[in-house]
């Protein structure tokens, strides 16, 4: 007499589920801590190989405070690669979005996270294209400090996400602006 009992609290339980309260809150592109990424940034770092990147980021808050605007142009490898890449939140898809415009070509990435202790994660979705040298690609961008922070490109060369660093940036308030 006891199992009917229990299986039917147990129905009873899962069937209420979804009359509990949600947490409905956009996830915010902007970190939580008040980081901000206005203004000027020099990046420093390497690719995979130890091949040294420079570049430059501008940051910005545009369309009412709800997007985080980023624009980088590579210094060193003289490829002149320029890049805006605009972060924020989709209500339709319930995560965050970037779109990465470049000269080189376009992506999208999105992030169902948010920032999470200071690291946001943004990850393309699975590619089709077999001429390419890896499924899955995400960025990692790290605050650092109140004057610096970190971008990481990863990349997969599997559906399982067995991620390899491709690119680390160290990014630093210029003092230019």
């Amino acid at each position: 007499m006891r199992f009917p009992a229990l299986f039917a609290c147990l129905c009873a339980a899962v069937c209420a589920l979804p009359l509990l309260p949600q947490n409905n809150t956009p996830l915010s592109p902007l970190p939580p801590q008040g980081f901000d990424f206005s203004g000027s940034w020099d990046c420093e770092g390497a690719f995979h190989g130890g091949q040294l990147h420079k570049s430059t980021y501008a940051g910005s808050v545009v369309l009412s405070g709800k997007w985080l605007r980023l624009e980088e142009k590579d210094l060193q490898p003289a490829t002149h690669y320029v890049a805006e890449y605009l972060i924020g939140y989709d209500p339709q898809q319930k995560r965050l979005v970037e779109f990465d415009a470049n000269n080189f070509g376009a992506a999208t990435y999105t992030s169902d996270q948010g920032w999470r202790d200071g690291v946001l994660i943004m990850t393309s979705p699975l590619l089709q294209d077999a001429k390419t040298p890896y499924v899955a690609n995400r960025f990692l961008y790290s605050i650092r400090g109140a004057d610096s922070f970190t971008v990481d490109w990863q990349i997969s060369r599997t559906a399982a996400f067995e991620w390899i660093q491709s690119d680390h940036l160290v990014c630093t308030r210029s003092r230019n602006g």
